[in-house]
């Protein structure tokens, strides 16, 4: 599952809006839509802070490049 598809998932199990999760969040509301559609490629801070809200925990893979 996309991380994209997580955050709409986790928003509608508690039952708050794009707006409640912007509010929360501390980022536009605009941003959250863009990230629910997979039109954004958000930050790591901007993920981090929406994880928070969401009560999930940020986990990074970094592919080693050899």
């Amino acid at each position: 599952m996309e991380f994209n598809s997580i955050i709409k998932e986790r928003r509608k199990i508690l039952g708050i809006s794009q707006q409640d999760l912007a509010d929360y969040s501390d980022v536009s509301v605009r941003l959250i839509k863009s990230i629910e559609t997979n039109k954004a490629n958000p930050t790591v801070k901007t993920l981090s802070k929406i994880c928070d809200v969401l009560g999930l925990e940020l986990i990074m893979k970094i592919k080693e490049i050899n």
